[in-house]
């Protein structure tokens, strides 16, 4: 599939994979470690065959979007999803933030995000340890969540409940966006689809951000359905069990093994 430049910053970038549909469907970069320039586009051909058109949005960085390019970047994405009838929202991690950051802007309707962030900013979250390098360039007015808010956006946050600062962040992101709910997948990682992924299962994700009407139940019950597959899932259960369910612990463990060694 070709596509259209929308915005091409030395920073950020956005493609439009326009086939002609009255849907649009934007996808945000994840964070990647190490990361050194723009990731290849890959376009969704799920997107493509649900009647969807695809706006691909890239960071050169793992700066969340939030840098000296993204009002220019934001004003391109107004003017991409004019004429739409309709807009929904996916992201990842950091691309789940950029997909709330964003959606004012886009005039989403929905968004589905897997263990997003609310902010990087340390006087906002001080608890969130794991991207203070990223946190000392985060310009927290241009990464504020408030301003942008829509009170009407529906959609799904997915969060593995015991990991703490994700299920954190998912409160800030439901006090802005009140009626976006939010998928509980206990020992799905971060991101908290890691276990449906090794379960082959992860494409209900996308599923759920095409829906006219995301909410939680697919995404929970496909996990609960298909979690024992997963050696994560059983290394994740493993560890919570420790020494005060000895025998639960071993089991989970031996599981995990045997999953890791048939793979």
């Amino acid at each position: 599939m070709s596509a259209a430049e929308v915005f091409a910053g030395a920073r950020l970038k956005a493609d439009l994979f326009a086939r002609g549909n009255s849907r649009l469907i934007a996808t945000f970069d994840f964070r990647t470690p190490g990361r050194e320039g723009f990731r290849a586009l890959s376009p969704s051909r799920q997107f493509e065959k649900n009647g969807f058109d695809q706006l691909v949005i890239r960071s050169a960085g793992n700066d969340w979007f939030i840098n000296p390019e993204t009002p220019a970047l934001e004003a391109a994405l107004t003017e991409a999803a004019r004429g739409y009838g309709r807009v929904q929202a996916l992201g990842y991690s950091m691309g789940g933030y950029g997909a709330f950051r964003f959606a004012q802007a886009l005039g989403a309707a929905s968004v589905v995000a897997v263990s997003p962030q609310a902010t990087l900013d340390p006087g906002t979250a001080p608890w969130e340890s794991r991207y203070r390098k990223e946190a000392r360039g985060f310009d927290a007015a241009m990464g504020d969540l408030g301003p942008r808010a829509v009170p009407g956006l529906a959609g799904v946050i997915v969060a593995d409940p015991f990991k703490r600062l994700d299920m954190a962040h998912a409160g800030l992101i439901r006090a802005i966006f009140p009626k976006v709910a939010i998928a509980r997948l206990g020992f799905g990682g971060h991101p908290a689809t890691k276990a449906l992924r090794q379960a082959g299962k992860a494409w209900i994700t996308q599923k759920t951000a095409m829906s006219e009407a995301p909410g939680p139940k697919d995404i929970t019950r496909m996990h609960r359905r298909w979690r024992r597959k997963s050696p994560y899932y059983w290394t994740a259960l493993a560890g919570r069990a420790g020494l005060r369910r000895a025998a639960l612990a071993a089991k989970a463990r031996d599981m995990a093994e045997k999953l890791a060694g048939a793979a």
